[in-house]
């Protein structure tokens, strides 16, 4: 129980700092939030996995209240080359590179954008409190490989939030409580708690990194709860999943001033189902969707997520 109110605890000041930045609806390169957890395994092995994830963001909201009829209209299209290595059932190490596909319209003129995005390194430790119970401790990095000078058909860079890469090494910390057979038998919760430090790209638009201007995305702290539960029909295992989401956000940095119409609080809810045909394959299909935003002025933000995971664990 103390386990579990220090998890909460940690989660409640994480989201009540006064000032804590974080990225609006959009920012360089592929979600990671969603990416984070690694499953281990009393064996070493290796998961070799593939994600697709889509992103409509065509919600505007001024505050926190709706608008419609916008005629700005953009998604985000993400496929991640991901491999994790289960060292033992404490350490597990993770490795995944995005291609990142973006669309936007405004109302003068359509731009896209595609290239290769930042590579994230992870890894966890898992603590044992009893044979059903988990406590995970993560911390990553995130590396400036993406593309970062996409330009339109004028030859001029595109915003910081339509390229693949942000240019910047940021830090990523996640703490998780794992509880099975919770309430009745084979019924799951995890409750977790992310972090994310961007630093500051000092020459965003200048390959020479002599001029250009200092761009910040905002740090993004996350809350999130599942609940999961197994059913056995046959030889399958299926899971399905039911959470909620809470984000704490604050406005990006342009020339070392908070960006106006950027930050806010989200509330969504993912729900998802995992397919597990045997012990090696798996297949995961999920989604988000919105309940409330409490956003810092005019923003357009994402109305719906959708995403598919398959994951091979190599003997």
């Amino acid at each position: 129980m103390e386990k579990i109110k220090l998890i909460f605890v940690f989660g409640f000041i994480i989201l009540s700092i006064p000032g804590l930045n974080a990225q609006t609806c959009c920012s360089a390169g592929a979600p990671i939030s969603s990416s984070l957890d690694i499953n281990n395994s009393e064996q070493k092995s290796i998961t070799i996995r593939l994600d697709y994830e889509y992103n409509s963001v065509n919600r505007l909201i001024d505050n926190n209240k709706r608008l419609t009829n916008d005629p700005r209209r953009r998604n985000g299209h993400s496929v991640s080359f991901r491999a994790d290595f289960t060292l033992n059932k404490r350490w597990a190490f993770s490795a995944f590179l995005p291609l990142v596909f973006q669309n936007r319209t405004t109302f003068s003129e359509s731009e896209s954008a595609s290239g290769l995005g930042d590579l994230t390194l992870l890894t966890q430790y898992t603590f044992y409190l009893k044979n059903t119970a988990q406590l995970r401790w993560g911390l990553g990095l995130k590396l400036p490989t993406g593309e970062q000078f996409i330009t339109d058909t004028r030859g001029i860079n595109l915003s910081p939030d339509m390229q693949s890469g942000s240019g910047t090494v940021d830090l990523i910390a996640r703490a998780a409580y794992l509880k099975e057979h919770i309430f009745i038998r084979n019924l799951t919760n995890q409750t977790a708690v992310s972090y994310k430090y961007n630093t500051t790209n000092e020459h965003f638009g200048d390959r020479e990194k002599i001029t250009g201007r200092r761009f910040k995305f905002g740090n993004e702290a996350q809350l999130v709860s599942t609940f999961s539960y197994l059913i056995v029909a046959k030889k399958w295992f299926l899971i399905p999943e039911l959470g909620v989401l809470l984000r704490h956000v604050g406005p990006n940095q342009e020339q070392g001033q908070n960006a106006p119409n950027s930050g806010g609080f989200w509330l969504r809810i993912p729900i998802g189902i995992q397919l597990r045909p045997n012990d090696l394959l798996t297949l995961r299909f999920y989604g988000e969707v919105p309940v409330k935003e409490y956003l810092d002025g005019l923003q357009i933000t994402t109305d719906y997520k959708l995403g598919m995971q398959v994951g091979y664990r190599l003997k």
